[in-house]
C-alpha cells in the first residue's frame, strides 16, 4: 500500500497517534504496527526548538544491543522532526516490551548504513518504495544503543 497519499494520511493522522498513546500506555506491549509483524518502539526524543519531549512510534530492527530505524517520514521530501532531535540531542529513551531504556542516538553511514537499510528493504517494499517517492538519495537511519548511567553500553 505505502507510499499511496491515502494510506499515508491514515498513518500519519490515525495510526501513528493511537499507537503512541498506546505504546505509553501499555509500556511498549501493545500497538497497532506491532499487528504487522514488525517490531514497534516508541522513541521519545527531546525537542530541539521547545526542550519538551517529543513520543513517536517507530518500526525497528535490532541493532547490536539496541535498535536501529529508519527516518523515512512516509516518504515526504524532509526529514522527519524526530530525526532532527536526535542529530541536536542524542540522548533519548525507548519504550518496547514492557520496558523503558535510555538510548544514545547515533547516524550510521558507510557499511553499517547500507546494512541495516537492507534488512528494511529485504523485509518487503514498503521502505523502498517511500525512498523513491521522497526524492531524498537516502534516509537518514540511527542506531539506537542502549546506555546505563550516563555512558555508552
Amino acid at each position: 500500500m505505502a507510499p499511496k497519499p491515502w494510506f499515508i494520511t491514515f498513518m500519519r493522522a490515525v495510526m501513528v497517534p493511537v499507537d503512541r498513546f498506546l505504546l505509553g500506555r501499555s509500556r511498549g506491549r501493545i500497538s497497532l504496527g506491532g499487528t504487522t509483524g514488525a517490531g514497534t518502539l516508541l522513541l521519545t526524543t527531546t525537542g530541539r526548538h521547545t526542550g519538551e519531549p517529543r513520543s513517536t512510534p517507530l518500526f525497528f530492527m535490532p541493532h547490536g544491543d539496541g535498535f536501529a530505524v529508519v527516518a523515512s517520514n512516509f516518504g515526504r521530501r524532509a526529514h522527519p522532526d524526530w530525526s532532527a532531535n536526535l542529530l541536536a540531542f542524542p540522548k533519548a529513551t525507548v519504550t518496547v516490551g514492557n520496558r523503558i531504556a535510555p538510548v544514545t542516538a547515533r547516524l550510521l553511514t558507510g557499511a553499517e548504513h547500507d546494512a541495516i537499510w537492507n534488512l528494511y528493504t529485504g523485509a518487503g517494499p514498503a521502505y523502498q518504495n517511500y525512498l523513491d517517492a521522497s526524492g531524498r538519495g537516502s534516509f537518514r537511519i540511527f542506531a539506537l544503543d542502549k546506555y546505563e548511567n550516563g555512558s555508552s553500553a
